[in-house]
């Protein structure tokens, strides 16, 4: 009887062991990678937040979680972008419209984004900053359970008129959407480093090095929003309009028209 007793409390002592191992080896687990490393708000590619510091070529940019730099160099190409609104939509200048399509098609925007054409034309309307493009068979953007399916419209504008827009597209021909008043309008045009000022939202595209620092190829200028402040993030908004990244210059959910 004595000895039952004792093998089951070296059963119970030994399953106490191997309990605790495993819940020291949880405890004491790699920490996942942190998102801001530091940064106002850093991503793969690249990063974003307002600009407090510029001295000379490198520029300090701060958010949330706290100060990032960001170097430029005489390549690294700047646009800047801006509010606006319906009637700046006009014959001859480039359109991407991002919103949902109803049963025939018709696309009804609920963010534009312009831009003046190019020597190229309108092809790039669709990308984001001056020179990227989405990577050729990319998937578009899942979007959230429950919710219609994103599409976009871009090309060059034929016809305005009211809230009717006809845009002649590169894939699809001609196309008329609606764009209603409510929909947000921003356009987007050639800067230069010499437009860089305090205070303005940056968003920089670029490599990063080993100090988590970005060396940026192109960088999107945004006024910030009536607050102040810069809302950070690829695909965000801005503070209250005109001050964040994203919506101007992120790849579209689905399908392009």
């Amino acid at each position: 009887m004595n000895r039952i007793l004792i093998l089951a409390a070296s059963t119970v002592g030994l399953v106490a062991v191997a309990c605790g191992s495993a819940a020291t080896a949880a405890n004491t687990a790699s920490p996942s990678p942190s998102a801001g490393r530091g940064g106002a708000a850093q991503f793969r590619n690249g990063a974003s937040g307002q600009l407090v510091q510029l001295n000379g070529q490198t520029l300090i940019l701060t958010g949330p979680s706290g100060d990032l730099t960001v170097t430029f160099s005489g390549t690294t190409t700047f646009t800047r972008t801006s509010t606006a609104v319906l009637a700046d939509i006009v014959p001859g200048v480039c359109i991407t419209a991002t919103g949902q399509k109803d049963s025939t098609g018709l696309l009804t925007a609920t963010t534009v984004r312009l831009s003046p054409k190019t020597a190229s034309g309108c092809a790039a309307a669709g990308r984001f900053g001056p020179n990227a493009s989405p990577p050729a068979g990319a998937s578009p953007r899942p979007t959230p359970s429950g919710q219609p399916a994103m599409a976009f419209v871009s090309g060059e504008v034929t016809g305005a008129a009211g809230i009717s827009i006809t845009v002649l597209t590169t894939t699809s021909g001609s196309q008329t959407i609606t764009v209603p008043t409510t929909a947000a309008v921003t356009t987007t045009f050639v800067a230069a480093s010499t437009d860089l000022r305090t205070g303005e939202c940056l968003l920089a595209t670029g490599a990063r090095d080993a100090a988590g620092n970005v060396q940026a190829t192109s960088i999107t200028i945004t006024p910030a929003g009536p607050s102040g402040t810069c809302v950070t993030g690829f695909g965000g908004r801005g503070g209250g309009g005109g001050g964040g990244f994203g919506r101007p210059g992120a790849t579209p959910g689905a399908a392009a028209g």
